[in-house]
């Protein structure tokens, strides 16, 4: 399965359920034991989970964690780039939001656009 035809229930409060294309999903950011969910053309939506258990979920399908407080549609970045303590991204409009890069979570961002089952000079060499 695909990022582009997938879905991903999210958990809201009052144990409610709300089913979203998981393509639709810009970012998600950690707001202590739960995480808001930004969307295209939608406010942010609060799933009661925490970032960890949602992007444990949905990594497969895409989502990348590039910070302790965020994770991202790599199909939804615009431009990765330096920064002052590191690197940033930004996303695609209509959100254009700029969020930090860890160090430690740059490669596993740039491997998300490595096509399937290509290999690193490196490991070519093995």
């Amino acid at each position: 399965m695909t990022l582009a035809d997938a879905k991903v229930l999210l958990h809201l409060s009052g144990r409610r359920r709300r089913v979203v294309d998981a393509d639709d999903i810009y970012y998600l950011e950690a707001q202590g034991d739960e995480t808001d969910v930004r969307l295209r053309g939608a406010r942010r939506l609060r799933d009661v989970r925490s970032l960890g258990e949602i992007v444990n979920e949905i990594g497969a399908l895409g989502f990348v964690r590039i910070h302790h407080n965020h994770a991202v549609n790599p199909g939804r970045v615009r431009e990765i780039r330096p920064a002052r303590s590191g690197w940033e991204v930004r996303l695609e409009p209509p959100v254009n939001k700029v969020l930090p890069v860890s160090r430690r979570s740059l490669t596993a961002l740039l491997e998300a656009y490595r096509p399937s089952g290509s290999r690193t000079p490196s490991e070519v060499n093995d």
